[in-house]
């Protein structure tokens, strides 16, 4: 393949670190302990349901990637807002 292997059009975990950050959101913790049970509980909450579209994305995403021709897909550029939005938080 002509693009590198760790492209973000083919990166479903950056979608699951966006939703955890969602969930995770509120209430701010406070320290490292606080943190932990923050990202302890929002692990735990995202559903075996959504893990598993994630999943069953990848055939889709391989195929975007070869008819974007490597270039940015629609799964890219969702990544690239969750990360936007990431920021401006």
């Amino acid at each position: 393949m002509k693009w590198p292997a760790q492209s973000p059009n083919l990166n479903p975990i950056e979608n699951l670190w966006a939703e955890l950050n969602r969930i995770t959101a509120e209430p701010r913790p406070r320290n490292e302990d606080e943190l932990f049970e923050v990202l302890k509980r929002g692990w735990e909450s995202l559903s075996i349901e959504h893990l598993h579209s994630l999943i069953e994305s990848m055939p889709r995403r391989c195929k975007a990637v070869v008819e974007a021709k490597g270039m940015p897909t629609k799964y890219y550029i969702r990544t690239f807002i969750f990360q936007c939005i990431i920021l401006v938080k």
